[in-house]
This record gives C-alpha cells, structure tokens and sequence, in this order.
C-alpha cells in the first residue's frame, strides 16, 4: 500500500497546476483506439488530479483525442517520473466535460496559445477516473484493480 500512495504522490505533483509552483517536471503519454481498433499514444499535459480518484486534461473538441474518446472511451495514460524512474500507468474511461465551471478550475496559461478562455466552445476536458494500475516504483511492480475503498 505505500507504493500506491508514492505513486498517487507522484501523480499529484505531476499536473500543470502543481508544476507552475514546484518546477516539477513529468512526461504523460495518453493511449486511445483509432478509428481501425488499433491503439494510438500521444504527448498530453495534466491539468489537474485528484490522486487516483480522477485526472483531467485539456484539448479541443472535435479534434483527435476528443473524437477517439467519444467513440470509445477507453483509455490508458502512462507518466514517466525521470526523478524518482518510476513509471505509473492507469487504464479506466475518459469521460468529456465541456461545462464552463470545470474548463475554468482545469484552465492554465499555456492554453492561452490554443483557446481564447475557458468558455471557448472548442476547449474540453478529459476526465479519466482510473479503474485499473500497472506502477514501477521503486524497483518493484505492483498492479491491481481500484475500488473505492483503497481511498478511505
């Protein structure tokens, strides 16, 4: 159980919201399945994560990960901690969020170079709640299933 809180740890700092204030630094790799059913990955910034409980990035709706996601939301992400080597990968469904009140808590600056705000209509959020772990941390691998009450 200590490993699984490091690594819930690890992907709390890992958001662009926790990286502005520590100068963190983390690479996520998000996978989706293409229109053919084959599985696609891609660079993605974290906005904001709850521990294991959810995790939230920004796109644009309509474009290639929203679009993989609404046909089939199954999903799995994958962060790379250079400074601990560790390696977390979660599986679960994304969920597409396009409320004004949700784009605004996820919003950071960088989007300012895609969105015009948090109410552009072409700004969504991604809402993975992980189902499922597969965790490299310190030289070990644990893997397991989420439930509910793994958090109290």
């Amino acid at each position: 159980m200590d490993l699984l809180r490091k690594a819930e740890e690890i992907v709390n700092k890992s958001t662009i919201h926790t990286v502005e204030e520590s100068g963190y630094s983390a690479d996520w790799v998000m996978s989706l399945i293409e229109e053919e059913g084959y599985p696609t990955a891609s660079m993605i910034t974290a906005a904001r994560a709850d521990g294991f409980r959810w995790i939230a990035f920004c796109t644009v709706l309509g474009w290639n990960k929203s679009n993989r996601a609404k046909k089939d939301p199954r999903t799995c992400v994958y962060l790379f901690d250079k400074e601990s080597f560790s390696g977390i990968s979660l599986t679960g469904k994304i969920e597409i969020i396009t409320d004004f009140e949700t784009k605004k808590r996820m919003w950071y600056d960088a989007l300012d170079d895609a969105f015009k705000g948090p109410d552009d209509e072409n700004l969504c959020v991604l809402m993975l709640k992980p189902e499922r772990y597969n965790i490299f941390i310190d030289n070990r691998t644990i893997h397991g299933v989420f439930l509910f009450l793994e958090y109290l």
